[in-house]
């Protein structure tokens, strides 16, 4: 018996203007891989979404191969098999110096939001077309970070996107961050300070204890709080080091970053979409159902193209929400 034709996949290596000279000095030459659906011809136009990774997670996030579980380019393949229509998939590299940059502009990362809207996604264009005629017609997903970029990025660069699905984003920063901070301090107080958590980590290989939380601490605050001039990284940080106790003032900068505060102060952006997607497990163990939540009752008011659920799982066991957000999403770039 014959298998099915399989999607291709092909590899852009962009050179960016917007994040050549970044705080971090982290590449300006990314990696990005498109995936293209099965049956359809690298030059043949149709829609594409960005796919966006969670915080430390890069191409290898969805093209990795893990025990019972499907890469991306395999759930592709068969969602296109089943009926969904078809859709190129973008998978640009976001890794940062300490694990991603939120997807947004920061003075902290660098211009990550512009790389992928202003030069990414037309230099793709150019290649791939999203569409034979009229605008280009682009979506965005991910889950975790990369959900808080699906949220962010159509908030931020209205109109750009006409589709987006969010797994799980961060949101309801209160809620979501501060729990991981004692253990972030400490680990920080045992080597004397960030200057010697970074020189002891970055000398190290892999992760191990506290690190995720202390990676988690340092590159929102970079994102959420950048401060250039600072060192040994240019932000300040929302906790005291010497007491564990919030600085107020600076984790009020990083909930004007919260998508709960920050869509309905633009809601021109989520109003632009065709389709809004919005799940999360009510196990999560972030808590960001709670920031789903919190989302929804901000748009509900707001004339948004919202569909939106809670399921059983918790935060490691989301890519099988692809099967159902995928489908949609490529539905609403097809119609829009």
């Amino acid at each position: 018996m014959s298998q099915p034709p399989r999607g291709s996949q092909t590899t852009l290596w962009h050179d960016s203007a917007r994040l050549r000279g970044n705080p971090l000095g982290d590449p300006h030459l990314r990696e990005v891989v498109i995936l293209h659906p099965p049956g359809l011809h690298p030059s043949a136009p149709c829609p594409a979404a960005l796919a966006l990774a969670g915080f430390t997670g890069g191409i290898f996030s969805f093209l990795n191969r893990r025990w019972r579980e499907e890469s991306l380019p395999d759930r592709l393949d068969r969602l296109v098999h089943a009926g969904m229509p078809p859709l190129r998939i973008v998978i640009p590299d976001p890794l940062t110096r300490l694990g991603g940059g939120q997807f947004l502009d920061s003075v902290g990362t660098g211009a990550y939001g512009s790389w992928l809207v202003e030069e990414l996604m037309p230099a793709v264009e150019a290649q791939h077309p999203t569409a034979k005629t009229g605008p280009s017609r682009w979506g965005v997903f991910g889950k975790s970070s990369g959900g808080y970029g699906a949220l962010m990025l159509p908030t931020l660069f209205p109109g750009r996107f006409l589709a987006a699905a969010a797994h799980s984003p961060d949101a309801a920063f209160d809620v979501a961050y501060p729990p991981d901070f004692p253990s972030a301090v400490e680990a920080i107080r045992d080597a004397g300070g960030v200057a010697g958590w970074l020189g002891t980590f970055e000398a190290g290989s892999g992760m191990k204890g506290p690190d995720h939380a202390v990676l988690n601490l340092l590159g929102m605050s970079l994102a959420y709080s950048p401060e250039p001039g600072a060192t040994p990284l240019p932000c300040v940080l929302p906790v005291d080091l010497e007491t564990g106790e919030l600085v107020p003032e600076v984790f009020e900068r990083w909930l004007d970053h919260d998508p709960a505060r920050a869509m309905p102060r633009r809601p021109e952006g989520a109003r632009a979409l065709k389709m809004l997607w919005l799940d999360a497990g009510r196990r999560d163990e972030f808590r960001l159902h709670v920031g789903a939540r919190r989302v929804r009752r901000a748009l509900d008011p707001l004339g948004v193209a919202l569909r939106y659920s809670e399921h059983n799982g918790g935060h490691f066991t989301l890519n099988d929400r692809l099967d159902q957000s995928l489908p949609a999403l490529a539905r609403a770039l097809w119609e829009g």
